[in-house]
């Protein structure tokens, strides 16, 4: 298989990596699309959970809804601008229900919605040409835009804050088609609005954080996998539920999380493929331990 040929199966493969990660950061790893070249992802993921972190402790049963359902509906777009520039596109819309009573802070049992449009430029800063294969190291600046979503609450879409993530990383892949990356990077955020004028009526600030992502997989002319492993860490400015400083502010509270899981992707032609995968927490603060489980269709389009 030619190279240009495997390298745009492999571009196409690694898009459906961000569905279970409805946020910026997920968004970026050390994959380039040639120059011309447009890759597209639409994707639908489901998750069910009915424990959750309450700060740092895990309890069951979620606060006011018992059990929460999140379906997702995800657009991802990636282009070659040049063969070191690849611009990206990210737009999630997601409908969560929970099964209990109405959230006290807004007095809703479900939400529904456009979440965060996010838009990156990755660029490969330098490839080093190994005899067993190369290791490109690369950079990224992603920026998103939060809709007119309700923040306050567990059911949110969102935090409902802009930010600006930046990421340095390395991408190693050997001449057999394995693969590692690692990729590490800050997010910092603005402030969301506090719609329903709790405490003082001032606009909320939701905290920044540092993240991380680590990948391993394999890919080949017939066969697209990885498992993965991703961060964040909140900074300590952020309040925990229920603890000191919270009054329904869920935008300032601390999100931490860890996160494993694995993808496949299988090529049903040169252009359409269908891919599958999953994402658990493991780890937490003021977050629900979900599994998300996905299914999808890309297309690779281009010279």
């Amino acid at each position: 298989m030619k190279h240009s040929s495997k390298m745009k199966l492999v571009v196409s493969a690694i898009l459906f990596a961000v569905i279970s990660q409805v946020n910026a950061q997920g968004m970026v790893d050390g994959f380039f699309a040639k120059k011309g070249e447009a890759n597209i992802s639409l994707s639908y993921s489901s998750s069910t959970f009915d424990s959750f972190y309450v700060g740092t402790n895990k309890v069951d049963g979620v606060p006011a809804h018992n059990e929460i359902t999140q379906s997702i509906y995800n657009l991802y777009v990636n282009y070659g601008i040049t063969d070191k520039l690849t611009a990206i596109v990210n737009l999630p819309y997601i409908a969560a229900e929970g099964n209990g009573v109405a959230d006290p802070i807004n007095g809703t049992t479900e939400q529904s919605g456009l979440q965060d449009l996010s838009l990156a430029l990755k660029y490969s800063l330098y490839e080093q040409q190994l005899s067993h294969g190369s290791m490109t190291y690369f950079t990224a600046l992603t920026g998103a835009y939060a809709f007119d979503y309700e923040p306050t609450g567990i059911l949110s879409l969102g935090n409902g804050a802009n930010s600006i993530d930046g990421k340095i990383g390395m991408h190693y892949k050997n001449n057999c088609g394995f693969f590692g990356t690692i990729a590490v990077g800050y997010t910092v955020r603005g402030e969301a609005k506090n719609n329903l004028n709790l405490g003082d009526g001032s606009n909320f600030d939701a905290p920044n954080s540092a993240n991380t992502m680590f990948k391993l997989g394999y890919a080949s002319s017939k066969i697209y996998f990885d498992a993965w492993y991703d961060s964040q860490s909140t900074s300590n400015k952020g309040v925990d539920i229920g603890g000191a400083g919270f009054f329904g502010n869920f935008p300032e509270t601390r999100v931490n999380y860890s996160r494993v899981g694995a993808n496949v992707y299988v090529p049903l032609t040169s252009i359409i493929g269908l891919n599958a995968g999953v994402g658990t927490t493991v780890d937490g603060r003021n977050i629900g331990n979900s599994t998300t489980y996905t299914g999808g269709i890309i297309l690779s389009l281009g010279k």
